[in-house]
C-alpha cells in the first residue's frame, strides 16, 4: 500500500511517521591514500580516522558540506561519531548536543569531546 498526501499537513504527517534509518556496516574506506573505518551500530555511525589532519580534511573536503551533513544525519535520525585513533572527538546529527566551542570555531552544530581530543593527541604506548 502506498500512502499519498493530499495536503501539506498530510505530507508532514507522513514524514513524521517514517521510521528512522538504521545502519549496519563495517567498512574500510580509503580517501586520498588515507584509510579509515566506518562502522554502523543501528542509529550511530562511527568514523575512525588515523589523525586529526585526516579528520579535518574530511570535514573540509568531504563529499557533503559539514552543515549539510549535520542536517541530513539529523533528518534521517542518525548520529555520526568522529573518532581519531579510537577516541571520540566529535558527534553530529540526531543525538549530538551542540557545544559552544564548536560554534565559536565556526564548525556549526556539532558536539566536541575535549577529553577524546586529548586522548587522540597522546602518543601511543607500547
Amino acid at each position: 500500500m502506498v500512502a499519498t498526501a493530499k495536503t501539506v499537513g498530510d505530507l508532514f504527517d507522513l514524514i513524521e511517521r517514517k521510521p528512522d534509518l538504521l545502519v549496519d556496516a563495517d567498512l574500510t574506506v580509503e580517501r586520498d591514500g588515507v584509510a579509515f573505518t566506518v562502522r554502523g551500530y543501528d542509529d550511530l555511525v562511527a568514523v575512525d580516522l588515523p589523525s586529526f589532519g585526516a579528520a579535518l580534511d574530511l570535514w573540509r573536503d568531504g563529499p557533503v558540506e559539514g552543515t549539510d551533513a549535520v542536517a541530513t544525519l539529523a533528518a534521517a535520525g542518525l548520529t555520526a561519531e568522529i573518532r581519531v585513533r579510537g577516541a571520540p572527538v566529535a558527534r553530529l546529527g540526531a543525538d549530538a548536543v551542540p557545544s559552544p566551542l564548536a560554534k565559536r570555531l565556526g564548525l556549526g552544530p556539532i558536539q566536541l569531546f575535549l577529553d577524546g581530543a586529548l586522548l587522540a593527541l597522546m602518543p601511543r604506548r607500547g
